[in-house]
C-alpha cells in the first residue's frame, strides 16, 4: 500500500458529505423552488424521480433563466434543470483528492453520492470539503495572495441588475463585485452581487431591466486582506455563512477575489500529502514523547508508593518507639523519683539531729544537695524529653562546695496538731503516715490533694510541709495514737529498710 493511505483514511469521502440535501420532485414550479433554496439557505436542489436522482437544479441555473428573462409562470424545474448531473458512488475508501480532481474535471460545483441502488445518499460541495481540510491545518500554511483570482469580474454600481445577470451568465461566474474608480485609477470594492442575491431580488418581484445594481448589492463587505492566511479566509466565510470574500491590498485597493472553489484549487493535492505525512510525522513524534512521558510517571508513581510504604513503617516504628520511650519515662520517674524523695527527707532529719557531730552534720548535708542535684537533673531530663527541648543547665563538672546543703536554719512557722487532723478519715492519715515513713513523694502529694475540697486551708499546710521535707512534723500529726512517742516514725523507717536489704 503507498504511503498515502493514512492519508486517504484520515480524508476520506464520507466525511465531506452532506446527507441532508434539499430534494425536489421534477414537476414542481421555479417560483416554489426559489422559496425552497431562500428558506434552506441552499445554493442547489436534487430534482428526483422515483428515488432516483434525474437531474440538479442550482443557483447558477436561476441566473441562466433570469439572463434569458424566462417567464417563470407555470415553469417546471423540470425545463430548466441540468439533466443527469455527475454523480459519485458511496466508497468509504475514496479519498478527498479523488473528490476535487472530479470537481475540477467537470468545472461543477455540486456532487451527488449515490449508493449501490442508485438512491440519493447526499450531495459533496466545496464547502463540506473545506470542512474536513481545515480540520488537518493545512489552510493556515497558505497566503490569501497565493490562492485569490485576480480576474475580478467589476461592474458599476449604476449598472442595472438585468446586465449584471448576464455578465455572470457570459463569464460563468458566481458573483458580479461592483466597485468605485477613483481619481488616481485605483479601483476600491464598493459591494458584490452573487447568485443568491439575484434568487432573492426575484423573489422580492424586483424588476431587473431597471433596478440599478447600488440599490440590491451586499454591504458593507465582508474582505481580506492579501497577507492573510487561508485558515482565516475561511474561518470568515464560515462564521459569516458565505462563499466569498473581496481581497483588497493594504492600502485598500481591489487585489482579487475568493472563493470556496478558488481554495480548493489552490490545494495542491502532492503538497496536501507532504503537509499531513509532516504532520502525522509530528503526531508519531508527540505520542512517543508523551508514551515515554507517561511511563515515567509510572515509575516515578511505583517509587512513590514504596517511598509512601516505607514513611510508614517509620512511622510506625516511631510511634512504637515513642510508647516505649513513654513507657519508659513513667518507670524512670516512679523508680528514681519515690526514693530521691525518701533520701532527702530523711537527710533533712538527720541534719537536725542534736545527737550528730559537726562532721556527720556536714557529711549528711552533702548527701542532701547531691540528692537534690539529682533530682534536678532528673526532672530535667524529663522535661527535655517530652518538649523536645535542649534548654537545660550544664551539670558536667561542679564541685560539692558548690552543692553544700541549704537547709533551713528555723523551723517551719506552719504550726499543726493532730488535732486539726482528727475530722479526717482515720484510713487517710494511716495512709499519709505510711507514704511518709516510705518517704513516696508522689503518694503523699496525692492524699493531700484528696482533702482540698473537705478542707482547703488544711491541704495548702501539709502539701507545703511535704514540699519543705518536714517528714518528721508529718510522722508526728499522722501517727497512730498506739504508737510510742519515742520512736515517731523514723526507726520504723529504718527498720523497712533494713528489712530490705
Amino acid at each position: 500500500m503507498s504511503s498515502c493511505s493514512p492519508l486517504l483514511a484520515q480524508l476520506s469521502q464520507s466525511q465531506a458529505i452532506d446527507r441532508n440535501p434539499l430534494i425536489v420532485t421534477p414537476k414542481m414550479q421555479v417560483t416554489e423552488i426559489i422559496n425552497w433554496l431562500n428558506e434552506h439557505q441552499s445554493s442547489y436542489a436534487l430534482v428526483v424521480q422515483q428515488k432516483r436522482l434525474v437531474g440538479i437544479f442550482t443557483e447558477r441555473d436561476f441566473v441562466r433563466i433570469a439572463a434569458h428573462q424566462l417567464p417563470l409562470e407555470n415553469l417546471s424545474i423540470q425545463s430548466v434543470m441540468t439533466p443527469n448531473p455527475i454523480t459519485v458512488s458511496i466508497d468509504p475508501d475514496q479519498g478527498i483528492f479523488s473528490i476535487l480532481y472530479l470537481l475540477r474535471q467537470h468545472h461543477i460545483r455540486h456532487l451527488p453520492v449515490i449508493d449501490k441502488e442508485g438512491e440519493t445518499i447526499g450531495v459533496i460541495t466545496p464547502k463540506t470539503i473545506l470542512d474536513v481540510v481545515k480540520t488537518t491545518g493545512l489552510l493556515k500554511f497558505k497566503r490569501v495572495g497565493d490562492v485569490m483570482t485576480s480576474q475580478v469580474i467589476q461592474n458599476y454600481d449604476t449598472a442595472s441588475l438585468l446586465e449584471i445577470t448576464q455578465q455572470m451568465l457570459t463569464h460563468k461566474k458566481s458573483c458580479i463585485v461592483i466597485t468605485e474608480t477613483k481619481n488616481n485609477a485605483d479601483v476600491v470594492p464598493q459591494g458584490i452581487i452573487t447568485e443568491h442575491d439575484i434568487i432573492k431580488c426575484q423573489k422580492m418581484g424586483i424588476y431587473f431591466a431597471t433596478t440599478p445594481a447600488k440599490t440590491v448589492m451586499s454591504r458593507p463587505l465582508f474582505i481580506i486582506k492579501i497577507n492573510d492566511s487561508m485558515m482565516l479566509a475561511n474561518e470568515i466565510m464560515k462564521r459569516n455563512k458565505i462563499r466569498r470574500l473581496v481581497v483588497i491590498d493594504e492600502a485598500g485597493i481591489l487585489a482579487g477575489l475568493i472563493t470556496e472553489s478558488t481554495i480548493l484549487e489552490a490545494l495542491n493535492p502532492l503538497e496536501m500529502y507532504a503537509t499531513v505525512e509532516l504532520l502525522l510525522q509530528q503526531v508519531d513524534e508527540r505520542t512517543k514523547e508523551l508514551s515515554q512521558v507517561n511511563e515515567q510517571l509510572q515509575q516515578n508513581l511505583c517509587q512513590y508508593a514504596k517511598l509512601e510504604e516505607q514513611l510508614q513503617q517509620a512511622k510506625d516504628e516511631a510511634a512504637a518507639a515513642n510508647q516505649v520511650k513513654r513507657a519508659f519515662l513513667a518507670n524512670l520517674n516512679h523508680e528514681f523519683r519515690t526514693p530521691l524523695h525518701a533520701i532527702l527527707g530523711f537527710a533533712q532529719l538527720m541534719y537536725r539531729s542534736e545527737s550528730l557531730s559537726s562532721e556527720d552534720q556536714k557529711n549528711v548535708g552533702i548527701i542532701y544537695s547531691a540528692g537534690k542535684h539529682l533530682l534536678e537533673l532528673l526532672e530535667n531530663l524529663l522535661d527535655l524529653t517530652k518538649s523536645q527541648s535542649t534548654h537545660i543547665r550544664d551539670t558536667a563538672n561542679f564541685e560539692l562546695s558548690e552543692v553544700l546543703p541549704k537547709i533551713p536554719e528555723s523551723p517551719i512557722t506552719i504550726t499543726l496538731t493532730p488535732t486539726d487532723l482528727a475530722d479526717l478519715p482515720g484510713e487517710w492519715r494511716i495512709s499519709l503516715h505510711q507514704a511518709t515513713i516510705e518517704g513516696d513523694f508522689d503518694r503523699m502529694l496525692s492524699l493531700i490533694e484528696g482533702i482540698r475540697d473537705r478542707d482547703e486551708s488544711l491541704a495548702n499546710s501539709l502539701s507545703t510541709l511535704t514540699h519543705e521535707f518536714q517528714f518528721e512534723y508529718l510522722l508526728a500529726l499522722t501517727k497512730s495514737p498506739t504508737d510510742e512517742d519515742d520512736d515517731s516514725g523514723v526507726n520504723s523507717s529504718i527498720q523497712r529498710d533494713n528489712t530490705n536489704d
